[in-house]
């Protein structure tokens, strides 16, 4: 059974945790997170969620309106890489972050030298779908993309 970008899974693998699908690749492969773990899986090892039962109440509550959630935040974590690879995980997460709803990216880069910083700074003044970036107030080695 094909899973789409954003489905909800069972990874029978890692001992039947629940995670999202974030990629698809070839040859029936799946890029799931769980939690903070991303890993590559087949689709033997996925399996889907069994429905939650939910709790009736006794009073209505107020509706909800899904298109009005939204998706958590997507991270990418570019320790150890050089720059072109660096830019091209952070393109890569932006679009899965996009097609999952989400309104943010979390890009952890470390303090170092700072060259990935900077390049990845210079980089996102020119793609259109960043409304603003800024460096986190508590950890000057990640900056958080905020879309339109």
């Amino acid at each position: 059974m094909p899973f789409a970008v954003g489905a909800a899974v069972i990874v029978r693998t890692f001992g039947s945790k629940r995670g999202v699908v974030t990629a698809i690749g070839r040859n029936a492969r799946y890029e799931v997170r769980i939690d903070a773990v991303t890993m590559w899986c087949g689709e033997e090892d996925l399996a889907v969620p069994p429905e939650q039962r939910k709790k009736r109440s006794r009073e209505p509550g107020p509706q909800r309106n899904v298109a009005d959630e939204v998706a958590p935040p997507g991270r990418v974590d570019l320790h150890g890489l050089v720059i072109e690879e660096a830019l091209a995980r952070v393109v890569a997460e932006i679009d899965r972050s996009l097609l999952r709803g989400a309104d943010r990216v979390e890009v952890v880069h470390g303090k170092g030298s700072g060259r990935i910083r900077a390049a990845l700074h210079r980089y996102l003044g020119s793609i259109p779908v960043v409304a603003h970036f800024h460096l986190d107030t508590h950890n000057p080695g990640v900056t958080w993309i905020h879309f339109r």
